[in-house]
């Protein structure tokens, strides 16, 4: 039985059993195998994205996200974060994004108010993951904004027994306990720097989270575009 859920913490972790105990990370941040926290736009079109739905129903249908039509009052008050929200309008509005979505995103350059959009992919399999990206001010340069991945969150539904959780919590403390995971006595993160907790969306699983400037909702109305508006 514990080889049959080692065997399953591995697939799923997507890791190989004599790599498993390597740090995943890139530029000082921690990793899955598809996404790292501080990735760009760039990055994030390699994925295959589930497409996004709103909330929001038409003749009882789920609509997608993309095709959402906003009212004035809608548009009007989300430029107030969003200077040029443009066709990217029902993405920023619903806090989404797929594969279009990005395409769009990419014209967003400037965010007046902390934000954060959320993006799913392997929906399906054994670890469904959800990432969020953030338009985040520049360290060198409040005038210029960038779209960064700020938070990752994998699942594992199929790790039903406390055997299997337990052996996916060991393999995950030895692979991110840089990163807090498995302990409790690491000093306080500095902004910029990542951390791992433990917790999925719906099921068992865990998550990794940029720690956030305090000043940056001061530095992205810094923006130019953000500057002249009142409050």
């Amino acid at each position: 039985m514990q080889l049959k859920a080692t065997a399953l913490a591995l697939s799923l972790l997507a890791l190989q059993p004599a790599s498993f105990a390597q740090t995943m990370e890139k530029n000082g941040l921690p990793c899955v195998q598809e996404v790292c926290l501080g990735d760009s736009l760039t990055e994030l079109a390699k994925i295959n994205w589930t497409p996004a739905q709103t909330t929001f129903k038409i003749n009882n249908k789920v609509q997608l996200t993309g095709a959402r039509k906003l009212s004035d009052d809608d548009l009007r008050v989300l430029k107030a974060s969003f200077p040029l929200s443009n066709e990217a309008a029902p993405f920023l509005h619903e806090k989404q994004f797929d594969a279009a979505g990005l395409k769009t995103l990419s014209r967003v350059t400037a965010a007046c108010d902390a934000n954060e959009l959320f993006g799913t992919y392997g929906a399906g399999t054994g670890a469904p993951t959800k990432v969020g990206i953030s338009l985040m001010p520049s360290a060198a340069d409040a005038n210029s904004q960038v779209w960064t991945v700020t938070s990752i969150v994998r699942d594992f539904p199929s790790a039903v027994s406390n055997e299997e959780k337990a052996t996916i919590t060991a393999l995950l403390k030895r692979q991110y306990g840089k990163y807090g995971a498995g302990s409790l006595e690491l000093p306080s993160a500095k902004p910029g720097e990542g951390r791992f907790f433990l917790g999925g969306s719906a099921n068992f699983g865990f998550g990794l989270s940029m720690v956030r400037p305090a000043d940056e909702a001061r530095r992205l109305k810094a923006h130019p575009m953000c500057a002249a508006k009142p409050g």
